[in-house]
């Protein structure tokens, strides 16, 4: 199954040398990519993430899929958060 996963990120990703799987021990397969990639994989309200846990779920293996960009899982002190905020106040203005 991770063969097939890495296959279908690596088709999808611009940059394909950053894909790493995991698989975990509760038959889950961890994807980490470059954080740009993120959203090429996970598709327009998440249909391509779907399709591809789909796949995972008609092998039989009982596999799951899980995404993240690399470091998203880590704490960060990306001031970038503020301005998302602003943004937000920003809409409800409107």
């Amino acid at each position: 199954m991770k063969e097939l996963v890495k296959f279908i990120a690596t088709t999808l990703a611009e940059e394909p040398e950053e894909i790493e799987i995991y698989a975990a021990e509760d038959r889950v397969l961890e994807l980490r990519l470059a954080p740009d990639d993120v959203g090429k994989i996970i598709g327009r309200r998440g249909k391509t993430a779907k399709a591809i846990r789909t796949l995972l779920a008609v092998s039989g293996e009982g596999w799951d899929l899980d995404i993240a960009g690399h470091g998203e899982d880590e704490e960060d002190d990306d001031p970038e958060g503020d301005d998302r905020e602003d943004a937000d106040d920003e809409d409800d203005r409107e």
